[in-house]
């Protein structure tokens, strides 16, 4: 049994069981994720575009990837242990997010430095309950999708299951982004009277499917080079 080595050490060794081994790589996988998850969230914060033309929040940069780490941990370790992975992402998302509501409440010394922050970080809570609702229920879909053509997949044919991991990856995260999207955008900013920062159903339908449509083709020109090298290689090794 090969060693998978990392700076402090042998992260997966010969002595490890095989539960010992999933539940190390899905803790790494869960860090990994949980960063991409926070920084994708303060990213989201600038809205790409035109003062005329907005069409993508900034977090689309990193929204694939956190796509794409939900697609593999669905191929090693499955369903139940992919909606933990993202509902623990997903709750310390919201922590932070409500814990930057307190320190912007806090005077600061500095009034520039106040009103940067104050913007970096002014998710309100419509916005925040928004993100963690779009972001879970979005993140479900992709996942059930996934499991589901994974199992039909290898019911027929092993080696086919394998072949059309590009196909269940993309065709997932179509479906799953465009819930995200759509869900987050419509919580958050649907012209219901309830903020300022509301935005027409025009609007929303539009970033919803361009934002899905980016995501996806950012996504599928990974899948060759991250997503099946990493599922196949990684498979391998704990089985």
């Amino acid at each position: 049994m090969e060693k998978i080595k990392v700076k402090s050490g042998v992260l997966l060794s010969s002595n490890d069981t095989s539960e010992v081994k999933k539940a190390k790589l899905l803790g790494v996988f869960m860090a990994i994720y949980s960063v991409f998850v926070v920084v994708q969230n303060l990213f989201e914060m600038k809205t790409l575009g035109t003062p005329a033309f907005a069409f993508a929040g900034g977090g689309i940069i990193l929204s694939w990837a956190t796509f794409m780490i939900t697609d593999i941990t669905t191929e090693l370790f499955g369903k139940k242990d992919t909606i933990k992975l993202y509902t623990i992402a997903g709750i310390l998302n919201l922590f932070i997010v409500l814990v930057a509501q307190i320190v912007i409440a806090i005077p600061g010394v500095y009034e520039e430095q106040n009103i940067a922050f104050a913007q970096i970080f002014s998710n309100g809570i419509r916005t925040a309950l928004a993100s963690f609702t779009a972001f879970w229920f979005g993140n479900y879909i992709n996942v059930h999708i996934m499991d589901k053509l994974r199992n039909r997949a290898a019911a027929k044919n092993k080696e086919g299951a394998k072949g059309l991991l590009f196909f269940r990856a993309v065709v997932s995260t179509i479906f799953g982004q465009f819930v995200d999207n759509m869900l987050f955008a419509t919580l958050a900013f649907a012209p219901i009277g309830l903020s300022l920062f509301e935005t027409s159903w025009t609007a929303i339908l539009t970033t919803s499917l361009f934002g899905t449509f980016m995501e996806s083709i950012i996504e599928s020109l990974f899948v060759p080079f991250i997503t099946i090298p990493v599922s196949t290689r990684l498979n391998k090794i704990l089985n």
